[in-house]
């Protein structure tokens, strides 16, 4: 059964391990010019729920929860003629799990703590590919790495298109694929709208789903996530953006049931 649940736990940690980990959507479609830099500093936590149960044993039933939150600080700077440099460097608070479950009349819990404190720093490049004469069309490519000595780690590529239709309302369309080391392989398609609907406030609505490679006995299966960030900006310089999403995880095998996820997060960031 513990096998189980740190199965799980590679499963949903190599979901967040790039796409949704407080990221700052506007930031993540953006290519700052050269000289410009930004820091941010952000939290983030997650709770998620699955259902298993055992092949050995019938009439074994279990619920499995994660609880994780996180710290980052980061980094990007503008370099000129459409590239970007990026870095980030989280502090895991929590990693937890609970399992809980019932067997011929019999009921029992166990839980135990993962990995907690500083992670490795992802690092990563932004190029600005094509940008219409008018501005209001570009492709973005963007390359992260992340190397861990250990079990964990990822190489992300991702493709974007950009279109603006007015100065109030632009829109994202990204295509990604992670290899994961300690975890499932998986791609992704997104589609975000960026919507200023004042001089301070910028809502970004979005929806994503993920395709999971099989991993460690358990099948492929397919996610879908969506939710929105709201940046406000009180003066020139400072953003704040607070954002709550939810995913859903598709059936994983026979034995171990669909995956419920909630996350919220609050960056801000400083740009110079």
């Amino acid at each position: 059964m513990r096998k189980l649940v740190v199965i799980s736990s590679a499963l949903i940690g190599a979901f967040f391990s790039s796409a949704v980990q407080a990221d700052d959507i506007i930031s993540r479609f953006t290519v700052r010019d050269q000289g410009q830099f930004a820091l941010d500093g952000s939290l983030s936590g997650s709770r998620s729920n699955s259902s298993y149960s055992s092949p050995y044993a019938p009439g074994f039933s279990g619920e499995q929860r994660n609880y994780v939150s996180r710290a980052a600080v980061a980094g990007n700077v503008g370099l000129g003629h459409g590239v970007e440099l990026f870095a980030s460097l989280p502090y895991v608070l929590r990693n937890h799990a609970e399992s809980h479950y019932s067997y011929g009349g019999m009921q029992g819990s166990e839980g135990f703590d993962g990995d907690k404190g500083f992670t490795d720093a992802t690092f990563g490049v932004k190029y600005r590919a094509f940008k219409s004469a008018d501005g209001n069309n570009e492709v973005l490519l963007r390359a992260s790495v992340l190397h861990h000595s250990g079990s964990s780690g990822f190489i992300n590529a991702e493709a974007s298109y950009l279109h603006t239709f007015t100065p109030a309302i632009k829109t994202a369309f990204s295509l990604d694929v992670e290899k994961v080391q300690g975890g499932p392989d998986n791609a992704g398609l997104g589609a975000y709208l960026m919507w200023q609907a004042s001089q301070q406030l910028t809502l970004v609505p979005f929806v994503r789903a993920g395709r999971f490679e099989s991993y460690q006995g358990l099948s492929s299966y397919n996610s879908i996530a969506g939710g929105a960030q709201l940046r406000y900006t009180p003066v020139k310089g400072w953003n704040i953006t607070p954002g709550l999403s939810g995913t859903h995880f598709g059936k994983r095998s026979n034995y171990v049931g669909t995956w419920n996820s909630i996350a919220a997060s609050l960056t801000v960031q400083k740009e110079f």
